[in-house]
This record gives structure tokens, C-alpha cells and sequence, in this order.
């Protein structure tokens, strides 16, 4: 299927995981940081904008954080599968699979980043704290599920896992 040694496959792989790994934990770093914004600023500094806000802002930001959380899974997968040929006797080409799912994986943190940012927003104008700190709770579940590792991107490659 490669044209490359299995460990030297591994070593690529390894190279291209590991700075991935660091932006993905500032990236999760934030959606936590927004679930205590979200708590700090409602509960804690009483600062609510729901006054003569119509119920349909919050409920609109909602509904746009939880599309986001959705839509993070999918771009992955779309972004991911273009790097896999369409006929099965193609070989895989590694560059462009590290490429496409470093790019996959960035993009579906930041729409899941995006969404947590989101929620700060849901919280302070619906006026409940709970409301954004579940939401963000949502955005960090989902990239817990899509955290990048070597395991999953030898999977991946290898054919034994679909995009």
C-alpha cells in the first residue's frame, strides 16, 4: 500500500501527531476557559444581558453552537476523505494524508472552539450560566473524541478505520 518502511511511516506519522497534539490543547484549553467565563460572568459578576433581549437570540445562539458541534464532525470526515483515492488499487500517498488530517482535525477544533465561544454568549444573554457551560461541555466531549493520536492516524491510513 506505501512505498515507505513501516517504521519510517510511524516516525512521519509521530512528527506530524505531536505539534497537532499542542494546538489542540490550547484550542481545548479555550472551550475550558469559556465554560468559566461563561460561570464567572453570570453567576459570579451577576453580568446578564437579557434584558429586553428577545428569547429568540439565546435560542438562536444555541441552536448555531450546537450546528457547530455538528458540523465539526462532518467537515472532519469531508476534509479527511479527499486524501484517499477513489479507486482501491491507488496507493495512499502519506504527505497528502498527514496534510489532510492535520488540516481535518484543525478545522474541526476550531468549529468546536468557535462553538464554546458561542456559548459565552448563550449564557449571557439567556442569563444562565448553565445554559453556556453545557454547551462548552458539548465542544470538550466532542474533542475528546477527535483527539489526534498516532493510533488513530495509523488506523486511518492503514485502511482499517473510515474517515
Amino acid at each position: 500500500m506505501f512505498e515507505i518502511e513501516p517504521e519510517e511511516q510511524k516516525k512521519r506519522i509521530a512528527e506530524c501527531v505531536e505539534p497537532l497534539r499542542t494546538v489542540c490543547g490550547v484550542m481545548a484549553i479555550a472551550v475550558g476557559a469559556s465554560a468559566m467565563a461563561a460561570w464567572l460572568l453570570v453567576e459570579g459578576r451577576g453580568i446578564r444581558w437579557d434584558q429586553g433581549v428577545p428569547k429568540a437570540l439565546p435560542l438562536g445562539l444555541t441552536i448555531g453552537a450546537m450546528i457547530l458541534i455538528l458540523l465539526s464532525s462532518r467537515l472532519r470526515t469531508t476534509v479527511l476523505r479527499r486524501a484517499f483515492p477513489r479507486t482501491p488499487e491507488v496507493e495512499i500517498r502519506l504527505d497528502t494524508f498527514l496534510e489532510a488530517y492535520r488540516r481535518a482535525t484543525l478545522v474541526s477544533f476550531a468549529a468546536l472552539a468557535a462553538a464554546a465561544m458561542l456559548a459565552v454568549l448563550v449564557a449571557l444573554f439567556s442569563g444562565t450560566a448553565f445554559y453556556g457551560m453545557f454547551l462548552c461541555l458539548a465542544a470538550g466531549f466532542a474533542m475528546f473524541t477527535r483527539w489526534p493520536s498516532l493510533h488513530d492516524a495509523s488506523r486511518l491510513v492503514r485502511g482499517r478505520r473510515a474517515p
